[in-house]
């Protein structure tokens, strides 16, 4: 056991990652939280309080992100959403690294000497890993301590829309050009945004205040702090 414990009492339960490692290892298919859980602890029932719960997911995602670290070395990618944990190895160079949570596997197709091929290159990118707003989260043990904080509804429902809508996330992320999203961070790129594109300065402004709310909405949603 880890000796950490935040200020709320909740402690950083260890798991060790070359167990889990092993085990990701042997599925050839994404797989639930509950259910690497379940194999992880010995355990058939999670417990039922909030903050016990909590305790046991922040603790399993802690040492998912660093097995993120440690197998992306060895040269696997691990993709992590509580419905679809999945790691695979990475194609080899000249080949499209995007992976597809749906199928569990990754494109594969020639990338041009890139990491991606040109239907998934983003304009303007250099083949960088897109950003995870969760690892900031996850590898900071202090933020056990929103076990117990009336936020940890909002934050976990975040979490959920983040990972059934991903796509739409990044893409909001995108039209504001925000690299470490916070709630304040938002609302200011926001009011710069709606000042460019208003109506009455732009002739498509209608149609791009239409998108830049919905993005804002999306990205309000996921980002409680």
């Amino acid at each position: 056991m880890n000796p950490h414990r935040s200020e709320s009492g909740l402690r950083l339960i260890e798991f060790d990652t070359g167990k889990i490692f092993a085990l990701l290892e042997s599925y050839d298919r994404p797989v639930m939280e509950a259910d690497l859980l379940r194999t992880m602890t010995g355990e058939a029932r999670f417990p039922s309080g909030r903050e016990k719960l909590f305790e046991l997911h922040f603790s399993f995602y802690h040492a998912l992100y660093r097995l993120k670290r440690e197998a992306g070395a060895l040269g696997y990618y691990l993709h992590l959403d509580p419905m679809r944990i999945r790691m695979a190895r990475v194609p080899g160079a000249g080949s499209c690294h995007h992976y597809d949570p749906e199928t569990g596997s990754h494109c594969g197709l020639d990338a041009g000497g890139g990491a991606y091929c040109s239907l998934h290159r983003l304009p303007g990118s250099d083949g960088a890993v897109t950003f995870d707003p969760l690892l900031d989260f996850y590898t900071n043990p202090d933020n056990l301590s929103f076990g117990t904080s009336a936020l940890l509804e909002k934050l976990m429902k975040g979490a959920v829309i983040y990972a059934l809508r991903r796509g739409e996330v990044e893409r909001a992320l995108e039209l504001f050009g925000i690299s470490r999203p916070t709630m304040k961070n938002i609302r200011r790129k926001y009011h710069e945004l709606a000042k460019s594109l208003h109506p009455d300065l732009n002739r498509d402004g209608e149609t791009e205040m239409k998108k830049l709310n919905h993005a804002y909405q999306v990205l309000m949603e996921v980002f409680a702090i």
